[in-house]
């Protein structure tokens, strides 16, 4: 699969110059002429690099580089400009673009920028994954023992998902460095509602709409306490994502598709099926033929319809013993919905 590149240029000559050198080297590439299209496209498409003029109006480039390291998006940003300002460049790289171009660029220049930002971007992640340590897993296990205190109804919750991600990872064969992290954010992935008043997490009639405006930060906040351990990095992304939707319309970002984090839309599924087998403070557990009922339904719209099939492979097997059976388990039809309890996972 070719890498793909957006390029965002508000002037359009040389934005469709660029676009045309980066197809060259068989690059896709993605033209938007704005902050705003850019930041729309990548709620949309995977994209792997950004290349971005600085001086725009409206957002800018810097603007640009701080709103998606807020999403925790781990997208390298080549931030572009004709100004030869070396404060400039600084306080690019500070606010966390990974590397400059100055205008007017050479063709032949691209493509070495962006295999040299993709592969230091990928020695990072290599080396923040070695710095993990097991005393940082056990103080993250701490907190958790103090979220499940403060609500006994979701007690064992983030340990039981973290086994079915367990599962998941041996059917999609995941490397070991990549089972680690979605170990990690599986257990963490609620750890954001530990600062969700008890008023919230324990009512059981339905919450007002401040209630729920509440409720849905959890993941941002959850991404932002893990997000401040640097090795992390890309398990707050995962726990930021978890509860956005297939079809764009989940939170706090409404990503689509692909654009979503792999791990987050495994987290997702996982996280829904959990929460409906469980009993919870606002209403009782369903059984199994019924929850995975709910999840194939929401396959497609809610959920990533080929990680749903993965999830139902895995359900099986673990029906069977772990045999290689495919027999499929016989649901009736209902009338349970993820509706009433999205929001309270």
């Amino acid at each position: 699969m070719p890498k793909s590149v957006l390029v965002v240029e508000d002037d359009i000559s040389y934005g469709n110059m660029l676009k045309e050198a980066l197809e060259h080297y068989k690059f896709l590439v993605y033209l938007v002429f704005s902050s705003t299209s850019a930041l729309d496209l990548i709620k949309k498409k995977r994209v792997d690099i950004v290349l971005s003029d600085i001086n725009m109006p409206g957002i800018n480039g810097i603007n640009l580089t701080k709103r998606l390291r807020d999403m925790y998006l781990d997208i390298p940003i080549v931030l572009m400009t004709g100004i030869h300002d070396l404060s400039l460049v600084s306080d690019a790289l500070e606010n966390g673009a990974s590397d400059y171009l100055f205008k007017p660029i050479k063709s032949e220049v691209l493509p070495i920028v962006i295999e040299r930002n993709l592969a230091r971007r990928k020695l990072e992640s290599k080396r923040l994954q070695e710095n993990r340590a097991e005393i940082l897993f056990k103080a993250l296990k701490a907190l958790m023992r103090a979220l499940e205190a403060k609500d006994t109804y979701s007690s064992g919750h983030s340990q039981r998902v973290a086994n079915l991600a367990m599962l998941v990872a041996d059917e999609l064969n995941l490397k070991a460095e990549d089972r680690y992290t979605l170990q990690l954010a599986a257990f963490m992935h609620d750890i954001g509602k530990i600062g969700m008043p008890d008023s919230i997490l324990k009512k059981a009639d339905s919450l007002e709409d401040y209630e729920l405006r509440k409720a849905k930060a959890h993941p941002i906040i959850g991404s932002k306490i893990i997000g401040e351990i640097e090795e992390l990095s890309e398990v707050a992304s995962i726990i930021r994502h978890h509860h956005e939707r297939y079809d764009g319309e989940g939170y706090p970002d409404g990503l689509k598709g692909e654009a979503i984090p792999l791990f987050s839309r495994i987290l997702a599924i996982l996280d829904a099926y959990e929460a409906l087998v469980s009993d919870r403070v606002y209403r009782k557990a369903v059984d199994d033929q019924k929850a995975i009922k709910v999840i194939k339904k929401n396959a497609g719209s809610q959920f990533d319809p080929f990680l749903v099939e993965i999830f139902y492979q895995v359900i099986n097997k673990s029906k069977n013993g772990n045999k290689n059976s495919r027999e499929e388990i016989d649901v009736q039809p209902d009338d349970i919905s993820l509706n009433n309890s999205e929001e309270r996972k």
